[in-house]
């Protein structure tokens, strides 16, 4: 008994510190669709980003995977400026269900975004295609087309700068995650057993 009491504490707790990161002056992380991006062939990437003056009210950077696997998830671990707390918004995420913010005991931010169903996949991976001009470009894998809109393996992280005064930056360090191996095999399992129930039955 007193074991669930504490990890109901945890978790009322790891909610109480999420919650009390977002606020309407904080600098909010968004995960959306990209384009013209940097191509990544490894699953890490950084960027940072400085205010201006005069400041700015958002900043945008955006990627390509082109590292062969889909994503299951992405962190974003955040070094900013003292004063500085970051949240995140998945309002015009389309390729997770969640996001979340937990503090370092550095102090340091860890922004991620996870969760998948039947319209959130993760972040496909991009494949080079031979256009019908003679050219190449990256496209999602499976297409072929040159035209495919939207290109999801494009991702773009566009940040919210409120509160951010000139002089004040930030830099992150990015992972994205692929699904751990046990995952993919209950994942395929179980999408081999519906498979064989929806035969049965249509045979019935």
């Amino acid at each position: 008994m007193k074991f669930i009491r504490l990890l109901v504490l945890v978790a009322l707790f790891g909610v109480a510190c999420s919650v009390t990161l977002a606020t309407s002056t904080d600098p909010v992380m968004k995960l959306g669709g990209g384009g013209g991006s940097q191509v990544l062939t490894t699953p890490t990437f950084s960027f940072s980003f400085t205010q201006p003056t005069p400041a700015l009210s958002t900043f945008f950077v955006d990627f390509i995977n082109n590292t062969g696997q889909n994503e299951a998830a992405l962190n974003l671990l955040i070094t900013g400026s003292p004063g500085l707390v970051f949240s995140c918004n998945n309002s015009i995420d389309p390729y997770f269900t969640n996001c979340g913010t937990t503090v370092q005991n550095n102090g340091n931010f860890l922004v991620t975004f996870f969760g998948t169903d039947a319209t959130h996949l993760g972040i496909p991976f991009a494949t080079l295609v031979t256009c019908a001009d003679g050219s190449q470009r990256l496209e999602d894998a499976g297409s072929t087309s040159c035209t495919a809109i939207p290109q999801l393996s494009d991702f773009g992280i566009t940040v919210d700068l409120q509160g951010m005064t000139s002089g004040q930056s930030f830099s992150v360090a990015g992972t994205m995650v692929a699904p751990e191996p046990s995952s993919l095999a209950l994942l395929l399992a179980g999408a081999l057993l519906f498979l064989l129930y929806r035969r049965t039955a249509f045979a019935l």
